[in-house]
């Protein structure tokens, strides 16, 4: 009897591992857990709501994720992976050829806008910093998933441009960081306290061109685009 009992102990799934390996059923429950969040906040949140929600069992949403922090961290990692694919560098432009920095620029500015200024995002970032006291591992896995590879992917091409002598920048990483914060001016301010709806693109655009041209004045080499 002992032997049964352990024989179908090791068939239970262990925790935060998936039941099946089905990648529908997964998505269905962080596509779950993401409205149960938005709308009643991580504390308010319980897995019997994200799985009434996902009409799938308790059961089923503590096998794909083991508990509630563990499906918070997948959703914030999944929310970040997407926003970060459009502001990824082109490979191309990391090779000895480069890039025009004034078209490399406006190009990840104007993504990093129409991404964090959308209605979505708005909200996820919002419910991040709400519950980023009583739960601060939470704001640093989202730290961690979004804003610091963004940081360090622009950094890369920020140094391969100082090597190449196109911009004069002695520590990539400041100023990576530096031009988001330029990005994150008034228009982000005033989105973020719900005082205005998503901008147009004729908005955005202009404060790309703003952020971009004052960010290649402060590390511009002797080169045509200057100015």
């Amino acid at each position: 009897r002992k032997a049964k009992t352990s024989r179908k102990a090791s068939k239970r799934p262990k925790a935060g591992t998936a039941a099946t390996g089905d990648p529908a059923k997964r998505d269905q429950i962080l596509a779950a857990a993401t409205r149960v969040f938005l709308a009643s906040g991580y504390g308010g949140s319980s897995m019997d709501a994200i799985a009434g929600e996902a009409a799938v069992s308790k059961q089923t949403v503590y096998n794909h994720f083991g508990g509630k922090d563990a499906l918070f961290g997948a959703i914030v990692r999944k929310k970040c992976g997407q926003l970060l694919e459009p502001l990824k560098v082109p490979p191309q432009t990391l090779g000895s050829a480069g890039g025009d920095p004034r078209t490399v620029l406006s190009g990840i500015a104007q993504g990093f806008l129409e991404l964090v200024l959308a209605s979505e995002n708005m909200a996820h970032f919002r419910a991040v910093v709400a519950e980023s006291r009583r739960f601060p591992e939470l704001a640093k896995a989202f730290y961690r998933s979004g804003p610091e590879i963004a940081v360090d992917s622009l950094a890369r091409y920020l140094k391969t441009m100082d090597r190449q002598g196109l911009l004069a920048i002695a520590e990539p990483k400041p100023a990576a960081r530096m031009f988001f914060a330029m990005l994150r001016g008034d228009l982000y301010m005033r989105r973020l306290l719900g005082l205005v709806a998503v901008p147009g693109k004729a908005e955005m655009r202009h404060a790309v061109d703003q952020a971009v041209r004052a960010f290649l004045a402060a590390h511009a080499a002797d080169k045509p685009w200057r100015g």
